[in-house]
């Protein structure tokens, strides 16, 4: 195997893998508790970015909503082809307004907007938190 093949799958392996573990939190039931997993997390999405092999994070645009996103929930993964379907994730700034400067982000919005992406072009896998898609932010007085 190669080292683009190798690569390839690592991040097949990878987006499978966060596949997993949000269909687990997602279809966790206690007869008790309910979504626990869920109500632990905050939330049954992992989000993250993908860094291509130029070294910029990957951007998709939502067409009918107008905007564009560099993070992203995973939806399916088809490990033979290492083809990904993913979901847009609307990044917000504190004042309400898009952005896609990490440090200005403050809240992760679930859209239904969904995209095949090739990996070939995609060199890694940067996970971020789940509280993003909470939106709860403290802003600290300046006194």
């Amino acid at each position: 195997m190669n080292n683009e093949n190798r690569r390839n799958h690592f991040l097949c392996e990878a987006l499978y893998d966060i596949k997993t573990l949000q269909d687990v939190m997602n279809d966790f039931h206690s007869k008790y508790f309910g979504q626990l997993l869920v109500n632990i997390v905050g939330s049954d999405t992992i989000p993250f970015f993908l860094v291509t092999h130029k070294g910029a994070r990957l951007k998709l645009l939502d067409t009918v909503k107008k905007f564009e996103t560099e993070f992203f929930r995973i939806e399916d993964i088809d490990r033979e082809r290492c083809r990904g379907t993913v979901s847009l994730l609307r990044a917000y700034d504190y004042e309400g307004h898009d952005t896609n400067l990490i440090p200005e982000v403050v809240r992760l919005e679930k859209t239904s907007t969904k995209k095949s992406i090739e990996l070939s072009g995609i060199s890694a896998i940067q996970l971020l938190k789940p509280d993003m898609l909470k939106g709860k932010y403290i802003i600290e007085p300046k006194w």
